[in-house]
């Protein structure tokens, strides 16, 4: 069986691509980032809710004096998060200067170190828009790049990369992920507030779904 090391943060991608590749055979093992975010410590509950009900390890890795280095309204340090459509030019505040580098870089050690064959990510088309490290030439270049930099014994996946986040969602939904457990918004508070980018694209991926959202929100 083939083993992959993923990043999960509790959301709807990680959680759906968790999903994904259990259906698909694989063996997976998960990662937590705590990197300095406002909402870290909310998706850190999801995280291993939903680590729990697919019964796979979650190893916690904490990075947060990085956000001290970076800028980013969407670190603690930074200034309020955005509201409006995830795709609107205001989100690009709530990009995290090479966050999936970083994070990438650290689970192709462990992928090593664990005798995997593979690291993923849950990037996808929605992001490619804001996000330079969700896009499918980075996409490329990074497995390229992990590929020769483990001596060719890691490779990256991401089986979402030409899906919009409704796609996600409908094989999620179709296929029973609970996303009642899983953490979307940006922002540091117990319940989700609706009106951040990454909480609006979720609520239309329900919505062209004609499903509903059983998070809960303010």
């Amino acid at each position: 069986m083939k083993k992959i090391i993923m990043a999960l943060s509790g959301g709807l991608d990680s959680s759906t691509l968790l999903a994904f590749l259990l259906s698909g055979g694989y063996e997976v093992e998960c990662v937590f980032f705590t990197y300095g975010s406002k909402h870290n410590q909310y998706e850190k509950i999801a995280s291993r809710n939903i680590a729990d009900f697919y019964d796979v390890p979650l190893y916690s890795l904490n990075l947060e004096n990085i956000s001290e280095f970076l800028k980013s309204d969407l670190l603690k340090s930074g200034g309020a998060i955005p509201e409006g459509h995830y795709e609107a030019p205001n989100m690009s505040a709530t990009v995290v200067p090479g966050r999936n580098i970083i994070f990438l870089s650290i689970m192709a050690g462990i992928a090593w170190s664990k005798n995997a064959q593979y690291v993923a990510a849950g990037i996808h088309a929605g992001d490619h828009a804001i996000y330079p490290d969700c896009r499918p030439d980075f996409f490329k270049a990074m497995d390229l790049a992990l590929y020769l930099g483990t001596d060719k014994k890691i490779e990256m996946i991401a089986p979402f990369v030409e899906w919009n986040k409704i796609d996600i969602a409908k094989w999620g939904i179709q296929n029973g992920v609970p996303y009642h457990l899983t953490r979307t918004c940006y922002k540091d508070q117990e319940f989700a507030c609706g009106k951040c980018g990454a909480c609006t694209e979720r609520l239309e991926a329900f919505a062209l779904n004609n499903s509903a959202d059983l998070a809960q929100y303010e």
